[in-house]
């Protein structure tokens, strides 16, 4: 397949998903089948491939972060209602003052998505973001870019979530060394997405309307009580991830792993949150014993989360039907030759990102291309390793728009319109990327 119809068949695409999802104002849903269409017709691909491959990349997705956004939706639900989101609000205000909440949330993304995907991590703390937007003032774009990319920053560089982990088992990197220089690395390039934000916040402020006014003298749950919905999912998932290390630092095959294992999945995790949460809710409101109902608080979480599913579902499905392309092997005969330091595997990186939507296969592609030219390109050393795999990274980073789930589940959740979000997010992701590719030559001077 010619290489110029690919790249014209993606840019087309691309831009009727723009078209109909800003100008036509068409739901991103079906702004998604149409585009998946038009690139499949585009590169040759009968129709009823184009269907599979969408119903596939549909299911897949679903399947991975369905249920996860349907109980991360219903836990928010009731941290809105029962005021434990105005309470953590107040608590994080406290700590870092009105004028730096952003900034707050910027460092509790950077924390989080080191242990837990961004997709789960957003849905729940959008709640969060979303009440000290209102309570603040603080356009909720400042706010929804400062904790996807806080998330975004060491979800792609530090492991071990699984693209910065695969990619450093790949090149034989030092996991230490790795996960050390992608927290020091995520530190500028998650400063940059907070100045992002608030410039981008100036731009297109807005405040989010799905937030229940709270009533100053009104009860309110406990600190405690409130963060835990949140920290207790996420340090069960924390504690997975250790216990599945190589290393088996509490042990192998053993009753405390196994625990760990069961209760660690982002589905049970939440489950646990989803429980405390009630728990939080009835504390507040004994007297509503409809919250769990098909008309009540559960039920109307759900409808919310049946539209984001399918949205999310949908940018999987485009995902899908651009891999149909032979992309991986273009990019294998055209680049394989080439010798240009971090910048190959960056370049790469960045193509995968950018066509397909997924940072974790654009990364690991590129180092799998990379290893073979290691020692070639003066790599083939402890911290060389160290620095190819920050690049890969970083390039996997690029460019992150509306063929990635993610960018639906940010669009969703933080009542941001396609329009404020194309505007926004890929142009953060570019600066992001870009600063990461800076650090990582410094890197290099200093230690290659």
């Amino acid at each position: 397949m010619n290489i110029a119809l690919i790249i014209c068949a993606i840019i087309i695409a691309i831009a009727t998903l723009v078209l109909l999802t800003i100008k036509a104002k068409l739901h991103p849903f079906f702004s998604l089948t149409a585009a998946s269409l038009v690139f499949g017709v585009i590169t040759g691909v009968s129709v009823p491939d184009i269907i599979s491959a969408f119903s596939k990349g549909m299911g897949e997705t679903v399947a991975g972060i369905g249920v996860v956004i349907a109980i991360g939706t219903v836990i928010g639900t009731l941290l809105e209602r029962s005021g434990a989101a105005e309470t953590m609000a107040r608590t994080i205000l406290k700590l870092t003052g009105p004028k730096h909440a952003s900034l707050g949330l910027a460092i509790t993304g950077y924390f989080v998505s080191i242990p837990v995907f961004c997709d789960s991590a957003y849905v729940l703390l959008s709640p969060l973001a979303k009440r000290m937007s209102r309570d603040t003032g603080i356009s909720m774009t400042t706010m929804g870019l400062a904790l996807a990319f806080g998330l975004h920053a060491t979800h792609m560089l530090v492991p071990p979530t699984p693209g910065p982990l695969s990619v450093a088992g790949i090149l034989g990197a030092d996991l230490g060394m790795v996960i050390l220089m992608g927290m020091l690395v995520s530190i500028p390039v998650t400063g940059v997405a907070l100045l992002m934000g608030k410039i981008f916040g100036k731009k297109h402020h807005y405040l989010p309307e799905s937030i229940e006014e709270v009533d100053v003298k009104a009860k309110l749950p406990s600190p405690v009580l409130s963060f835990a919905p949140i920290l207790v999912p996420i340090l069960l998932m924390l504690l997975n991830t250790v216990a599945s290390l190589q290393s088996a630092p509490f042990g192998a095959d053993n009753f405390v792993t196994a625990a760990f294992s069961a209760l660690g999945q982002p589905v049970s995790a939440l489950f646990i949150g989803l429980i405390i949460a009630f728990f939080a809710y009835r504390s507040i409101h004994p007297e509503d014993r409809d919250i769990w109902g098909f008309d009540g608080g559960f039920g109307d979480a759900l409808k919310t989360a049946g539209q984001i599913v399918l949205i999310v579902g949908a940018g999987g499905a485009f995902a899908s039907v651009l891999k149909t392309a032979p992309i991986e092997e273009m990019v294998h005969t055209y680049f394989s030759g080439l010798a240009a330091g971090i910048l190959i595997p960056y370049i790469i990186g960045a193509i995968f990102r950018t066509a397909i939507g997924s940072g974790t296969v654009g990364m690991i592609t590129a180092a799998s291309m990379l290893l073979p030219l290691m020692g070639t390109l003066g790599f083939d050393t402890p911290m060389g390793r160290v620095v190819a795999m920050l690049a890969c990274a970083a390039g996997g980073m690029m460019v992150f728009h509306g063929n990635d789930d993610f960018f639906w589940v940010i669009t969703s959740t933080s009542e941001m319109g396609p329009d404020i979000a194309y505007k926004t997010i890929p142009i953060t992701s570019v600066v992001q990327s870009v600063t990461a590719l800076i650090c990582v030559f410094i890197l290099q001077f200093i230690l290659l």
